[in-house]
């Protein structure tokens, strides 16, 4: 797997730009210079981005597809941590830290393409654009407050709810109905702070109750109303 400039898609042309690091940047000459120093990567599913406990080579950004965040013991389990989409930063907390070694890893959940900017460059970069400080400062505020929620989440929510929110954070559009696609049960409960058990039981009763559908190994999202409602996202 090599980076290359040749992989790295244009920001101006991306539709996720809104989501980036990079719509934040403001200035043109930053902007310019953001685009020119990243180079990329196509991983397939399953491959891995960076492994925990490696050395941090610089800032990567999500430009396509899915990646998961995960944590591993020794009895080699894994817990999601964060699911990061189109626009995400990854590695940027363990760079700015300089406290060693990657703390998790990451690995790509469907066909995704990752940019990465080298820490030499990326220093300079924020020594050069201080408008682009300010940029990383509201993009690690998005991170603070995400991580917050999902704390309030586990804490507070019912096991019903916080399956259901993590239903429609990983929903993609389709043709008739939004779908869950290419997620294993055992990563979806992860992420909703439950065990495989409860997920898969709770998945079978958002489909008798006509919330889910299975096709094949993907979800259909038939009733997103009453999804929300259970996630509590509608008051």
């Amino acid at each position: 797997m090599a980076y290359s400039k040749r992989e790295a898609p244009n920001c101006d042309w991306c539709t996720f730009r809104k989501n980036c690091l990079y719509e934040l940047l403001g200035s043109k000459e930053s902007k310019k210079a953001w685009k020119g120093m990243r180079v990329a990567n196509l991983f397939k599913p399953g491959e891995v981005i960076f492994h925990e406990g490696t050395m941090p080579m610089g800032v990567y950004v999500v430009c396509t597809g899915k990646v998961k965040v995960y944590k591993s013991s020794r009895a080699g389990q894994q817990l999601i941590t964060r699911m990061e989409h189109p626009g995400d930063l990854l590695g940027h907390i363990t760079l700015l830290a300089h406290d060693g070694p990657y703390r998790a890893s990451a690995e790509a959940m469907e066909t995704s393409t990752v940019s990465l900017v080298d820490e030499q460059s990326f220093t300079q970069f924020l020594a050069m654009y201080p408008n682009a400080s300010l940029a990383l400062l509201r993009a690690l505020a998005h991170d603070v407050r995400m991580s917050d929620n999902k704390a309030r989440d586990v804490a507070f929510k019912p096991a019903r709810s916080r399956l259901a929110d993590t239903l429609l954070r990983m929903k993609r559009p389709a043709k008739t109905h939004p779908i869950i696609a290419g997620i294993k049960r055992k990563d979806l409960a992860e992420m909703a702070g439950l065990s495989t058990e409860t997920a898969v039981r709770l998945i079978k009763d958002f489909e008798e109750r006509g919330l889910l559908q299975k096709k094949d190994k993907d979800l259909l999202i038939i009733n997103e109303e009453q999804l929300s409602n259970l996630a509590g996202l509608n008051g």
